[in-house]
């Protein structure tokens, strides 16, 4: 049989145990937090250098439109054409288009040097990319058979039928 003393030296040794542990638990739990915190600080910078980047990109594609935007068009075969501009700022327009996510979500975008809005018109609705988050390009397609055999885009057939 224990003893009371022999009783209470394991009580203690088995309190002094789950102390230690529960020590090293909040260890892993600050360790935990404080990496939780770099991923949002990391997650705030990788969201606003998109907002940037759309914003740059947007710009640049906007001074094609004058003299000066014919001779941009003759030298660089990217630059948007008058009609794509007004298709670009119905995009942007949209609630369901969303630059900064675009290119977020494809990555590879940026090595284009097309804003996010040219890229979906010219590129990434035919590739079945998204323009946003909340508006899928494949399945809007295969809801409109007739918008995916006249090759038009799924977001401005949406925008100018639906609203």
């Amino acid at each position: 049989m224990y003893s009371d003393v022999d009783e209470d030296a394991e009580l203690r040794s088995e309190l002094e145990r789950c102390r230690r542990e529960l020590a090293s638990l909040r260890e892993q739990h600050e360790a935990c937090a404080e990496r939780e915190a770099e991923h949002d600080r990391a997650r705030e910078q990788s969201l606003e250098i998109s907002r940037v980047l759309d914003a740059r990109l947007t710009a640049e594609e906007r001074q094609t439109s004058g003299p000066k935007g014919w001779l941009k068009r003759r030298v660089m075969p990217n630059a948007a054409t008058g009609e794509e501009i007004e298709d670009v700022t119905e995009l942007r327009a949209s609630a369901l288009f969303d630059g900064a996510w675009y290119l977020r979500a494809y990555p590879e975008v940026v090595t284009t040097g097309l804003s996010p809005a040219l890229h979906y018109l010219r590129h990434g609705a035919a590739e079945g990319k998204d323009p946003g988050p909340d508006f899928s390009t494949r399945r809007y397609l295969a809801k409109h058979p007739l918008v995916a055999r006249k090759k038009a885009n799924p977001l401005l057939n949406h925008l100018r039928t639906h609203q």
